[in-house]
């Protein structure tokens, strides 16, 4: 019997088995991201356990096999951040519950398998929120995906990216022992999982945007804040296409309305031309696109407040935009007098910046920047599109930002990157091309966040990390999972003694 087939049998008896399978058509569901450069590529088995004991033993199982194991929550990754070439495949959406909501002391306590639209729903009915309400791919992506990307979503200009709403998390160290820990006030056993900071050393960051490579996070215990009842959407359009007007009013929104911004979005005047075209319900009049659009959504406890913030909003935007509606564009777009808040808006708040011209399926390349290094990384972007226009995919657009999203301190989110239709025949080329633009953007100081496979590979390879750093992340990963049995194709880390150094590329510029 081969290795695999002793550890089915083994992992059937802990779990059952109508909880693993390694049928063909079972594979080929879990077999893809949602991007258009990977191939399929099956797992061995597919595995759902329910406790953080069954993880426990599924770790341990593996590592007596030696076999690679890679934990998947939601599965709208676009990075290929949640398949796996062979090995386990661990699909944790049965650890879905909600353990604990604490009205009074603001916090609550989830298995990381439970749904952003499951939890958020369940909050909002008490009053309560999380902040950030999830990852652009929606509410059925899972708060331990949310928490192993880093994520920005909804809320993110004000809260800050979903790990800043962590508290610490339960988690299985992907070690022979299948050890169980607790991070945050919850490493003591006599407290409540109330604070992160203080018990110990920061240890719940060690597997804050770990893409799924030192851990495998079972449950994450996350603040809360009052839900905010009044909101309220205005968008302005820049008299001009300048970005160094954007960095001057971005700076002047942080400084001035500070948290009475909810959610700050630029959308480039490239963007605003293609989604014109696309538009079905469009007005007889064309519309006088001249700049970006910048989309702001402030919020207050009381109607005067809001009020206040609104004022404030228009005397910062009044003499470098024009009030703008998106009815200009497409007929059946509300305005902003009339828009409400609900959750359908923040389901598809992301949505139509990442895959931009249907069918086609993004390469995404979504980076942070300081706000003042805007101009400076959409020249260089595009300067690396035109010198290597001849390398993209037939008929792909590239785009610098399809979005600009304004984080909480002196930066933003860049959404961006380019499409390719999801065809064996362009595969390898959009792969090519994707590594190679991700290497650009690491090498005029971009931060990745989503990096799953695609972008924590090019991160080495642009030759990112100084030698002290790759040997203090294999330390560490080694401590955690000495047989370098979890996600193992992330960051270029097959085992202790690879030389990471032999996968840089050099000489692109």
């Amino acid at each position: 019997m081969s290795t695999v087939k002793e550890a089915y049998k083994e992992i059937e008896n802990i779990i059952g088995s109508e909880y693993i399978s390694d049928k063909d058509f079972m594979k080929a569901a879990y077999s893809r991201n949602v991007d258009p450069a990977f191939p399929d590529r099956w797992a061995d088995m597919i595995v759902r356990p329910e406790t953080t004991e069954q993880v426990s033993e599924i770790v341990k199982i593996a590592n007596k096999f030696k076999i690679p194991m890679v934990p998947r929550g939601g599965g709208a990754d676009l990075v290929g951040g949640s398949v796996t070439k062979g090995g386990i495949l661990i699909d944790l959406t049965r650890m879905n519950k909600i353990i604990e909501i604490n009205e009074d002391d603001f916090y609550c306590e989830v298995e990381c398998g439970i749904t952003w639209g499951n939890l958020v729903s369940e909050l909002h009915q008490k009053g309560l929120t999380t902040g950030v309400l999830g990852p652009g791919s929606g509410f059925s992506a899972t708060i331990g995906g949310g928490l192993s990307n880093s994520t920005a979503g909804f809320g993110s200009t004000k809260y800050g990216v979903v790990p800043d709403i962590c508290l610490g998390v339960e988690v299985v160290l992907p070690n022979p022992q299948g050890t169980i820990i607790r991070t945050g006030a919850a490493a003591n056993k006599y407290a409540n999982p109330f604070c992160r900071y203080g018990v110990s050393p920061d240890f719940t960051g060690l597997f804050m945007g770990d893409v799924g490579t030192m851990g495998i996070k079972t449950k994450a215990f996350l603040k809360l804040f009052p839900k905010t009842p009044y909101k309220a959407q205005r968008y302005y359009m820049l008299n001009k296409n300048d970005y160094n007007k954007v960095v001057d009013l971005l700076y002047k929104l942080r400084r001035e309305v500070r948290d009475g911004l909810h959610d700050v979005l630029v959308v480039p005047l490239a963007l605003l031309q293609i989604l014109s075209m696309m538009v079905e319900n469009k007005p007889a009049k064309r519309p006088r696109l001249k700049g970006p659009v910048f989309s702001i959504l402030v919020e207050a406890m009381d109607q005067g407040i809001l009020d206040l913030h609104l004022k404030k909003v228009s005397e910062i935007m009044e003499n470098d935009t024009r009030s703008f509606e998106y009815q200009e564009m497409d007929l059946d777009a509300p305005l902003s007098k009339d828009w409400k808040f609900n959750l359908k808006y923040a389901y598809n708040y992301f949505n139509k910046y990442i895959s931009i011209v249907p069918p086609k399926i993004s390469c995404t390349t979504c980076h942070k920047i300081p706000i003042s290094e805007i101009p400076k990384a959409a020249q260089l972007s595009n300067e690396f599109d035109i010198q290597n226009k001849g390398e993209f995919p037939s008929q792909s657009i590239s785009l610098f930002a399809t979005v600009i999203f304004l984080m909480p301190n002196g930066h933003c989110v860049i959404v961006g990157g380019f499409n390719a239709d999801n065809i064996d025949e362009q595969r390898e080329i959009s792969m090519k091309m994707w590594h190679k633009k991700l290497r650009n953007q690491v090498r005029y100081g971009g931060v990745h966040y989503w990096l799953g496979e695609a972008i924590s590979q090019s991160i080495v390879e642009a030759d990112a990390y100084t030698p002290e750093f790759v040997q203090f992340f294999k330390d560490m990963k080694k401590a955690v999972d000495p047989n370098f049995l979890l996600s193992p194709n992330k960051f270029h880390m097959y085992s202790y003694n690879d030389d990471i150094t032999k996968y840089i590329i050099k000489n692109e510029e």
